[in-house]
């Protein structure tokens, strides 16, 4: 638990300091001159259509809740609102937070969101859909296996989330990637193998449906739905 609570002391304070302008603009609409940066805002663009694709799939039931934990700037929280979930969108760092609301204060959607400035222990209830994205990849294995069972309890339907997937050559890229000029890094990677995700949502209660991997440019993750274990098994994608 000491390593979970440094690991999420340390990204609020990156994400809600120095971060929060690097990200914000990321995964904004301003130009970016660095060629890094634009390729990881297009890798993050196409993971979000690809999670939108899945997520119309799925006809939301009358007064349907969704999760978007880990909002960032608040751009799945808007697909979540005009697809006609109330969402509860929460982020562990205030800045992230008051820019999810801003974005959906910009797309018409502010009054079907609830913003929480908190982490995933301060989330109670259940959802319909639960999502989470580009965060789980900041933990390593212990780590990534209590937040991954904590977010599959609050789920009764489909759970969409990333993680780095371990391979050698993302390995190797990873490693390359550390090397360069501080501002153009990502921060820390945790690289985590398939077969562990798939037992960590195994013992939640939650059966991997299908997961399709994003790779652009220095973009990298793995797209994953999981859905109650009473579901259907993993399939292509």
């Amino acid at each position: 638990m000491t390593e979970v609570y440094g690991h999420k002391a340390s990204l609020r304070a990156y994400f809600d300091g120095n971060g929060f302008e690097r990200w914000a603009a990321i995964y904004g609409e301003v130009a970016l001159p660095s060629r890094i940066r634009r390729s990881i805002r297009e890798g993050h663009a196409q993971m979000l259509a690809q999670a939108g694709a899945w997520l119309d799939e799925h006809t939301p039931p009358t007064g349907a809740r969704a999760l978007d934990a880990g909002c960032g700037t608040g751009l799945f929280t808007v697909m979540l609102a005009q697809r006609g979930y109330d969402v509860t969108a929460i982020d562990i760092a205030p800045r992230m937070v008051s820019e999810s609301a801003q974005t959906a204060q910009d797309a018409g959607v502010r009054e079907r969101v609830t913003f929480q400035t908190g982490d995933l222990e301060t989330v109670g209830g259940v959802y319909d859909v639960v999502g989470c994205f580009d965060v789980l990849v900041h933990y390593p294995a212990p780590a990534f296996a209590e937040m991954a069972t904590k977010l599959a309890s609050l789920s009764r339907g489909p759970l969409l989330l990333t993680y780095a997937r371990w391979t050698r050559p993302l390995a190797a890229l990873h490693w390359i990637g550390g090397r360069f000029p501080k501002g153009e890094r990502r921060t820390e990677i945790q690289m985590i193998p398939d077969d562990f995700v798939t037992r960590t949502l195994a013992n939640a209660g939650m059966r991997v449906h299908r997961r399709t991997p994003i790779d652009h440019g220095f973009y990298h993750v793995t797209l994953l739905e999981a859905r109650p274990a009473s579901g259907s098994a993993e399939g292509t994608q």
